[in-house]
């Protein structure tokens, strides 16, 4: 049947129908990202790359169906379906070339993998923050500052970006290793031994100016606040003199185990070192 053949009365309630079939769709796909951010996420029992590519099949999935039933209720021929995937093909070419690079970008991110969910990166000098969200048109981040950004994915593929990670070795007790043995999830540990780890870390840098004085006793003050964060951290900051004119430019190098633990005490550690000075 093609649609000139179905009646007015036909039309009319198939029209209700996928209204209300979309409808029920989307709320299904609502709940499910909501299971699938919250307990899930939670949880721990899946790793968050894996999470952010359940929801991006979701909205796949759920576009799909909806264009299913679309062919279903109207009946639509092979050559409907091409003429119709055409004519949008041309809205989409003439009228959303920015959605469509920021689409296709999407899946070259997610199926690349250059960088995941948790990760903490720069994009060129003004955006510097966890990776929270990885969608088909763009990636949700969140800044030291507690704030979030939306940023098209095309700009991940023209704009410098520097992913923070890095695996370093760390000497552990046996006890330590026993219990890693049982709580370690796949892929934060690569390889285990009763003494010697290897695991992915956050290595997180920034300068400070200090104002010019004694550099002993800056370093020393420095130090005391390095000591404090060792334990939040899980490691302890390092710190070197960068440069010097009209102040002291320290280079400073925070690591920890997870972005987040650095998005909860960075900028309290920036602020206990300015107040050793004011």
């Amino acid at each position: 049947m093609i649609l000139e053949e179905i009646s007015p009365f036909q039309l009319e309630f198939r029209l209700l129908f996928l209204i209300l079939a979309v409808i029920v769709i989307l709320i299904i796909r609502w709940v499910l990202q909501l299971f699938i951010s919250r307990p899930i996420r939670k949880a721990e029992i899946i790793p968050l790359d894996i999470l952010n590519t359940l929801k991006v099949m979701l909205n796949v999935g759920a576009a799909g169906v909806i264009l299913y039933l679309i062919m279903f209720l109207f009946d639509l021929s092979m050559m409907e379906i091409i003429g119709v995937s055409a004519f949008l093909g041309a809205i989409i070419s003439f009228g959303s070339v920015q959605t469509l690079s920021n689409f296709i970008a999407g899946l070259y991110l997610i199926f690349t993998n250059p960088f995941g969910v948790d990760d903490f990166v720069s994009l060129g000098t003004e955006i510097r923050g966890q990776v929270v969200e990885i969608s088909l048109n763009y990636t949700k981040i969140r800044t030291i500052n507690d704030i979030y950004h939306y940023i098209p994915n095309q700009k991940f593929l023209t704009t410098n970006m520097v992913i923070y990670k890095q695996e370093v070795e760390r000497r552990i007790g046996r006890r330590e290793a026993q219990n890693l043995h049982k709580q370690t999830r796949i892929g934060v540990l690569k390889t285990l031994a009763l003494d010697l780890i290897e695991e992915e870390v956050v290595r997180y840098t920034f300068i400070w100016g200090a104002p010019i004085g004694d550099l002993k006793t800056t370093k020393q003050k420095i130090q005391e606040v390095c000591d404090i964060y060792a334990g939040l951290f899980g490691y302890k900051p390092e710190f070197f003199l960068y440069d010097l004119d009209y102040r002291m430019q320290f280079k400073f190098i925070v690591t920890t185990h997870n972005s987040e633990i650095l998005i909860q005490n960075i900028r309290k550690f920036r602020n206990d070192i300015v107040s050793r000075f004011h």
